[in-house]
């Protein structure tokens, strides 16, 4: 197993497992390419005038789809057996198509999936998995705020339509003062049902805490 991930930056990382399964070494980190480039965000440069900060240039970044805060995932969003790629960003998931193999994937430009609302709420986080287990792959999205939604995919395994968010009921000693959220869907507990591992970030401001929790919910 290799070890992808994202950072605040829109950045796409992959380090290289060089060692053996059971006992992983990462080679240092190398950024991801789509569409011919290392996928990077647009950043903007600020100037002062008049005392106020104001927007001096925009350096675009690999795709105008691209921004900061990348929030990955990898899964076969199109059905055809290969991994892609999704980010979640500010308010958009985008979708990198694998079009090379299993071995070496190649991925094209993004494109955006769209939810049956305007936007995403802040900072999307996806997770595809058969939620309802009706064969096709849905997908959870994790939130700025608490709140993990599901949305079930109306269309087909090769053409995947989001249909209208379900906010799942999840609760917890303190788990509504947590944000940054992040899942991972496994079973657990080995009973056949799909549970959740949310991760996300706290603070308190009265008592001058925070920190970060890992919370285990098992399904029903």
């Amino acid at each position: 197993m290799d070890l992808i991930s994202g950072d605040t930056k829109g950045n796409v990382w992959i380090y290289i497992n060089i060692g053996t399964a059971g006992k992983p070494e990462l080679a240092a980190g190398k950024q991801v390419e789509a569409d011919g480039k290392p996928i990077t965000a647009s950043r903007k440069t600020y100037k002062r005038v008049n005392g106020r900060f104001t927007v001096d240039k925009v350096i675009p970044g690999s795709s105008k789809l691209a921004e900061v805060y990348s929030k990955i995932h990898m899964a076969d969003w199109d059905g055809d057996g290969l991994k892609d790629l999704l980010i979640g960003h500010d308010s958009t998931i985008i979708f990198y198509k694998n079009a090379g193999t299993k071995s070496k994937p190649v991925f094209k430009a993004p494109v955006t999936i769209d939810p049956p609302e305007v936007k995403f709420a802040s900072r999307p986080s996806p997770y595809v998995v058969d939620w309802d287990g009706d064969g096709k792959k849905d997908m959870l999205v994790a939130t700025e705020p608490r709140q993990i939604a599901f949305y079930r995919n109306v269309g087909t395994s090769k053409a995947p339509k989001l249909g209208k968010a379900v906010i799942l009921e999840l609760t917890g000693d303190g788990f509504e003062k947590g944000y940054r959220n992040r899942i991972e869907v496994v079973d657990w507990n080995n009973d056949g049902k799909l549970d959740i591992l949310v991760g996300n970030y706290y603070s308190d401001r009265q008592t001058r805490t925070s920190g970060g929790n890992v919370w285990l919910f098992l399904g029903k």
